[in-house]
């Protein structure tokens, strides 16, 4: 129980001061110790509380218009892929992962001015709902999303807090349905959540003391590095 309320600790802060990672670490560790059906029944309903409190915590800069139609279309994918919850084929993620992180990449850069629009984000978020149905690491493609609409620095971190929100309902529901989570779960979820609070809270303040000028090179070296992690599991 310690192990996981450390881990839990160390997920929470990560998230809150890079915006991204803190989950895919989670699901990893989670997945190598305990298997991969465990992972993401344990992870569900941790992130999903762990987004509420971030999302609390920076609710004064959420956008509104990007969050709003992230999770419309972020909640029903995930509950989709969640009851489906067969295997992606490994290919299609490596090359969205790729894809998404240099668009996001070149974007902040300066390099290319896009807005994907309220539809492009409504249908950018459910197609990661369904790849995070069945593997929760996929969750991390919202951050592309996020990014591509702009949004940098706290407005980022409430931002995606939102989507993850109405994600992990979805996959809730859907692992809730077909036997992979329960009440059984409860004494671990509760261990991850003290650690997701805490690791929060610390993110928060660490992120105080970030100059402005460095959000942006967190932001997207969390993304290349999480993205990179991602692409070589699915690879190998």
């Amino acid at each position: 129980m310690i192990a996981l309320v450390v881990l839990g600790l160390l997920a929470g802060l990560l998230t809150t001061v890079a915006g991204m990672g803190g989950g895919l670490f989670l699901i990893v560790v989670l997945g190598v110790t305990r298997g991969p059906h465990a992972a993401l029944a344990l992870s569900a309903p941790a992130l999903l509380v762990g987004n509420l409190h971030r999302a609390f915590l920076f609710r004064a800069h959420i956008d509104r218009r990007v969050a709003t139609s992230l999770a419309a279309g972020a909640a029903p994918g995930a509950l989709l892929g969640g009851l489906l919850l067969p295997a992606i084929p490994e290919a299609v993620v490596a090359a969205l992962l790729a894809a998404t992180t240099v668009l996001a990449v070149v974007r902040q850069l300066g390099r290319l001015r896009i807005d994907p629009g309220r539809l492009g984000l409504v249908l950018g978020s459910a197609l990661v709902g369904v790849f995070a149905g069945t593997s929760g690491g996929a969750a991390l493609l919202l951050a592309p999303l996020v990014l591509a609409a702009g949004l940098h620095g706290s407005a980022y971190i409430g931002t995606i807090a939102i989507a993850a929100i109405a994600l992990h309902i979805g996959r809730m529901v859907a692992y809730g349905s077909v036997g992979l989570l329960g009440l059984e779960q409860a004494p671990e979820v509760a261990a991850l959540l003290v650690g997701l609070f805490v690791g929060n809270l610390a993110g928060r303040h660490a992120r105080a003391w970030v100059p402005e000028r460095l959000e942006s090179v967190l932001e997207l070296g969390a993304l290349v590095v999480t993205s990179g992690v991602a692409v070589l599991a699915v690879l190998r």
